[in-house]
Order: structure tokens, then C-alpha cells, then sequence
């Protein structure tokens, strides 16, 4: 049963394209000689279970603007409007505890296209920190 219906905003649009005109894009495949660290990446997009990768090395190795790169070549996602934890509207796996409620109460949620967000946490953050 699918009661996530579409919204098509565009306020989402306008911040999406803002979002590209930030900074240059370098792309993924000019990236020379990070062939593990590139592979890594790739194998976390195929299946996220993985969990993550810990990229470490020397500053000026391009880790930063790998991830970046990767990125920038990912589709976007369907989740729920309004929500923080980026909910998917369909899987109850990965929604977070008010959607799914939401849904099993036959509540209609709304739905937009986003693009994926990268998470760059320096190696000592906490919780605290973060948040």
C-alpha cells in the first residue's frame, strides 16, 4: 500500500539549483589515483548496509572532493516532505518513528524529490558537536 503522494515544488528547485551554483564541480572520473578510496565509495552507493566508509590520508589527497564528486553524479530521492531524517515514503525500514506511525495510521504523507546529502564529519566529532 502506497500512501505517499507527489508534491512538486518548487521551492525544492530553486534551492536545488542555488545548491549547484555554489562551487565547481569536479567529476569523479577525472579523479587520479584514489582507486580504493573511489571503489569504497562506489560499493556504499550500491548498498548502503555497508555502513560507511572512514576516508584517512595526508591533506591535499582529494578526499573531500571525491566525495564531493561522488555526489554530484547521484539521482535524486524520493522522501517524505518536512521530515529531517530524509524518510523513505514506501520502505518502513528506513522511516523514521513519527512517518511510520503516520503511515500505519493510513496517513497520507507528502512526498518531494531531493538530492542526496553528504555528511563530512571531521574523525573526533561527537554527538554533542554535531548536533
Amino acid at each position: 500500500m502506497n500512501v505517499a503522494t507527489e508534491i512538486n515544488s518548487t521551492e525544492q528547485v530553486e534551492k536545488f539549483d542555488s545548491k549547484k551554483s555554489a562551487r565547481p564541480v569536479y567529476p569523479f572520473a577525472a579523479i587520479v589515483g584514489q582507486d580504493e578510496m573511489k571503489l569504497c565509495l562506489l560499493l556504499n552507493v550500491i548498498d548502503p548496509k555497508i555502513g560507511g566508509v572512514m576516508i584517512m590520508g595526508e591533506r591535499g589527497t582529494g578526499k573531500s572532493t571525491t566525495v564531493r564528486s561522488l555526489v554530484d553524479l547521484l539521482p535524486q530521492i524520493k522522501v517524505v516532505a518536512g521530515d529531517p531524517y530524509n524518510s523513505d515514503p514506501i520502505d518502513p525500514e528506513f522511516m523514521g518513528v513519527e512517518v511510520r506511525e503516520r503511515v500505519e495510521k493510513g496517513e497520507q504523507v507528502p512526498v518531494i524529490a531531493t538530492t542526496i546529502n553528504m555528511v563530512d564529519l571531521p574523525l573526533g566529532a561527537t554527538e554533542d558537536r554535531v548536533c
